[in-house]
């Protein structure tokens, strides 16, 4: 079974369940969630790329020490779920260039975390200071 998933019915999806998860045990620093069902993805370019089932990400690359302030999961999981998936695969890397194809993914986490992630201005706070700390620190975790 595959899930089309965009930005017009991600909200929909996910209160459905319709977007399943479950947490990787024993979690690891590379692996805290699993993808339980395969998701084809619209992105904003208009491209569609399809995450297959058991794809393992980490949800918000947050050190453990300041998960009391930045969980890496929450409302914005969809979004770095997205952004994991476009590190992992190097997502346009060859046609655009390493940067900009960084640069792409972190825009993306950005626009889906602010679709999912918006109930308020400490939200919309987080999803920014989120989208900023990949900025600077994704670049090393890129480039592997």
């Amino acid at each position: 079974m595959m899930l089309d998933i965009d930005l017009h019915n991600i909200e929909t999806s996910l209160k459905l369940g319709l977007v399943r998860l479950c947490i990787v045990y024993p979690i690891t620093k590379k692996s805290h969630f699993r993808l339980l069902n395969n998701v084809s993805v619209k992105l904003s370019n208009d491209a569609v790329i399809i995450i297959q089932k058991d794809f393992q990400f980490d949800g918000s690359s947050v050190p453990r020490f300041m998960w009391w302030a930045f969980p890496s999961y929450g409302d914005f999981f969809f979004a770095a779920l997205i952004h994991d998936y476009l590190y992992h695969t190097k997502y346009m890397a060859k046609e655009i260039g390493m940067k900009a194809a960084q640069e792409f993914a972190d825009k993306e986490m950005l626009l889906w975390s602010n679709r999912l992630n918006k109930r308020n201005l400490g939200k919309t706070l987080d999803n920014y200071l989120r989208y900023y700390a990949v900025r600077l620190f994704g670049k090393k975790v890129y480039k592997n």
